[in-house]
């Protein structure tokens, strides 16, 4: 299945002085990998904030050659608005809810999981905030920070 890695996985794989076996591990199948042009935005961002050097920018330069980065557009609009309405616990297409109170997603996050929703990628995080959308919308994989340690 092809993935699209979410934002804290980019960053995984750029802080790792083995990325190639990073990449080998978050993907042992070697699919598609690919991300969404926001969290380019948001990698971009952080380096600039965080002043990473030459050689950190030229890693994460080669991940995103590799990616097929995906930009946001209007067929995003209504699975972005599904998504919100579903984790707000206010979708009228759903009568059931896995969880009991609203699940409140960051912007940016909405637009990545309508990517994996309308694309039907596998996203791939080391966080939580997709956790309510797991085979609702698409299908999750967690990843614990700590398996990256071996790449460090």
């Amino acid at each position: 299945m092809n993935l699209l890695l979410d934002t804290n996985i980019i960053l995984n794989i750029n802080r790792a002085r083995n990325f190639i076996g990073a990449v080998s591990f978050i993907n042992p199948e070697d699919s598609p990998m690919y991300i969404s042009v926001v969290s380019e935005a948001e990698i971009k961002s952080l380096a600039i904030r965080k002043k990473w050097g030459i050689n950190r920018l030229d890693v994460l330069s080669d991940f995103l050659d590799q990616a097929h980065v995906v930009e946001v557009n209007q067929s995003f609009i209504a699975t972005y608005a599904e998504i919100d309405a579903y984790s707000q616990r206010l979708n009228p297409n759903f009568e059931n809810y896995p969880f009991n109170t609203p699940r409140n997603m960051g912007k940016n996050d909405l637009w990545i999981a309508s990517l994996a929703a309308l694309l039907g990628l596998r996203l791939v995080t080391t966080g939580s905030d997709f956790d309510h959308l797991h085979n609702v919308f698409f299908e999750v994989k967690k990843i614990k920070p700590a398996d990256f340690v071996p790449f460090f």
